[in-house]
């Protein structure tokens, strides 16, 4: 059975591993007759009542051998990590994946000392993991009080200069394990950010985006924006951070982003609530089309949710502001094509970061078209081909600009937010997403070809025929025309209309 101890915040509940993993530990011990420890993470998770999916070993002995071993045995995948320190990953077939490092230092207790942040010093033998041996649990740093109470504490005070990277992942854990960084981490870790532009882009890229992938991150970000390491990251941010904004936003152009990211954790996790729900803690938070949004933000991208890249956009999209900004001599201020200037730095951004093609392309969509849901709002009334027009223009990722503009409302109002105008907008959202995923599948084949419509109109091959197939086709969508002859007609009064 379980076993509890409620201290702090988190009740630790100390279960035994599944059958699965239980049998993956007796084809670790199988492999080698040397110590091998679980450590860091798959504790921490067995700890809290979670079966971890990836695992770590440490083992007084050849990590790359019992890989290398358990990638034989297991029919799973070798992938060599880090020759030098001994360290080896296995992909077993059902995607569990196991990293297996020597010690790093002469024993156990030892090597736990040398890791990153107490939660994570802790390490149960093998053989004691599998029959759920707690009393074998080594803590030398009492991580578990640390895990109870929420606290983010470094194992050693050199624990950040050893690997400046974990300052990232102190922003990571707060956000998706709600580890509070204790107060004396706070100088050491500004110390050492000017020392993360000797770190791989990668690593810092992907603990980046495992910080946005968590329910807090909001959170995180502004933990790391305290230590001054976001504007290192994305030193395009700095300008942001003393730009004001007109009257309708609360805050400057920085923290309005950071709150954007807040305003997606709570309506896509949960999350911890931005100021506007503080304000109004009833606030509706159903979103429409609930369950599409689930599916689609939880599809994976690469070892993230699609809901990482959305807050990563979020925390950018308005990144161009400071440059735009026109002060009238009304006193009005406007930011006249920030967003489209903020696309073109994004592309920047997502090619230092190295993010791939797709996931580049993405947040620059939704840096691009972020304003374009509210300038719909405020146009008068729809119609079926300015609501076609959004989501070709958009593609996939139009839902996710919506959900993006719910955000960005509350982020911008906060204390004063309408909770009508608030409930308005959701039925708005509804009424958009009912055209996207109630569409009729697949659409209808285009009335006319590019072939058809030139010999009818007795035009050239050129833009102008791509042009006009294109507005045809929106006005098929959007119900207006049903027919080649329709299509042939609205065809001509366009050209009329553009050359009259």
């Amino acid at each position: 059975m379980p076993t509890k101890d409620i201290c702090g915040d988190v009740i630790l509940v100390r279960v035994m591993v599944n059958d699965q993993l239980n049998n993956l530990f007796q084809l670790i011990t199988a492999c080698t007759s040397r110590p091998v420890w679980l450590v860091g993470g798959a504790v921490r998770e067995l700890l809290t009542g979670h079966q971890p999916v990836d695992l770590d070993l440490a083992i007084d002995g050849s990590g790359l051998a019992l890989a290398q071993a358990l990638a034989d045995a297991g029919q799973g995948t070798f992938v060599l990590l880090d020759r030098e320190r001994d360290t080896g990953r296995v992909v077993l077939p059902d995607s569990i994946v196991i990293d297996c490092a020597r010690l790093r230092a002469t024993d156990i207790v030892s090597d736990l000392y040398l890791r990153d942040f107490t939660v994570n010093a802790l390490a149960l033998p093998l053989d004691a993991a599998r029959w759920g041996d707690w009393s074998a649990l080594l803590d030398p740093l009492d991580g578990q009080a640390d895990l109870a109470a929420r606290r983010l504490r470094p194992c050693t005070p050199t624990s950040l200069r050893d690997d400046p990277l974990r300052v990232i992942r102190a922003g990571r854990f707060r956000a998706t394990h709600q580890l509070i960084p204790v107060p004396e981490l706070v100088t050491p870790a500004r110390e050492v950010v000017p020392l993360l532009s000797a770190i791989a882009v990668e690593r810092i890229r992907d603990e980046l985006l495992k910080l946005c992938d968590g329910l807090a991150a909001a959170a995180g970000l502004r933990f790391l924006d305290q230590v001054g390491a976001l504007t290192a990251i994305f030193p395009e941010l700095e300008a942001a951070r003393t730009c004001d904004q007109p009257h309708v936003h609360f805050l400057p152009v920085l923290a309005h982003m950071l709150e954007t990211v807040a305003a997606l954790d709570w309506l896509i996790d949960n999350g911890e609530p931005p100021v506007a729900v503080q304000t109004h803690p009833h606030l509706e938070r159903i979103l429409p089309f609930a369950d599409q949004y689930q599916a689609l933000l939880h599809q994976r991208r690469g070892n993230v949710r699609r809901a990482a890249l959305l807050k990563l956009a979020a925390l950018l999209h308005d990144n161009a502001k400071p440059q735009t900004k026109v002060s009238h001599p009304d006193g009005t201020v406007t930011f006249y094509g920030h967003q489209g200037l903020g696309a073109e730095r994004v592309l920047i951004i997502a090619q230092r970061l190295r993010l791939s093609r797709a996931d580049t392309a993405y947040l620059a969509c939704i840096v691009r078209e972020h304003m374009r849901p509210g300038q719909m709002r405020s146009g008068g009334q729809l119609t079926e081909r300015g609501i076609a027009r959004f989501f070709r223009d958009t593609g996939d990722a139009g839902p996710d600009i919506l959900l993006h503009e719910l955000a960005d409302h509350l982020a911008t109002r906060g204390p004063w937010l309408d909770p009508m105008a608030w409930r308005e907008h959701l039925h708005w959202v509804a009424m958009m997403l009912n055209h996207y995923w109630n569409a009729p599948t697949p659409p209808p084949p285009p009335l006319l070809r590019g072939d058809t419509l030139m010999a009818a109109l007795g035009i050239k091959p050129g833009p102008e025929v791509g042009r006009l197939l294109r507005l045809i086709h929106e006005a098929q969508l959007a119900g207006e025309i049903h027919s080649p002859e329709e299509a042939i007609a609205l065809a001509r009064t366009l050209q009329t209309t553009d050359h009259g």
